[in-house]
């Protein structure tokens, strides 16, 4: 009896961009988990940096930034690499939501996950994002 070749796995280049860095470390360790290359950014400068020249299939990123906040994040990248605004995937806290982030990110059509999210919510938004 031969074995079956199993389906290869498509790996996913994510970048992570959160200034909380312990919650960056533990979503880069879920996301390698699930298949994916993982890069973390601190804030929204330092992601536009790392989109320059680089191939992400998903943008993780926290609204509430010092620096560059993640609609400031969005809008730059938009405007800059348009292929790129449908693959956010967008995470907050309580006190964003409370200051009309969900109606930006509303308007962007990405998923938005609240704080704290479970790795199935963080699967299944990722999943959106990959699909598109």
């Amino acid at each position: 009896m031969t074995d079956t070749p199993r389906p290869a796995q498509q790996m996913h280049h994510v970048l992570v961009v959160d200034d909380d860095f312990q919650l960056a470390e533990e979503l880069a360790a879920m996301l390698t988990f699930e298949n994916c290359t993982v890069e973390i950014s601190t804030n929204g400068m330092e992601a536009l940096d790392r989109l320059q020249g680089q191939v992400f299939d998903a943008i993780v990123c926290d609204l509430m930034m010092p620096r560059m906040d993640g609609e400031s994040l969005y809008r730059e990248t938009a405007d800059r690499y348009p292929y790129l605004a449908e693959k956010f995937v967008f995470i907050t806290g309580q006190a964003a939501r409370q200051h009309g982030s969900g109606n930006f990110v509303a308007r962007t059509g990405s998923p938005l996950l609240e704080k704290p999210f479970t790795i199935d919510q963080l699967r299944n938004a990722l999943q959106e994002v990959f699909h598109d």
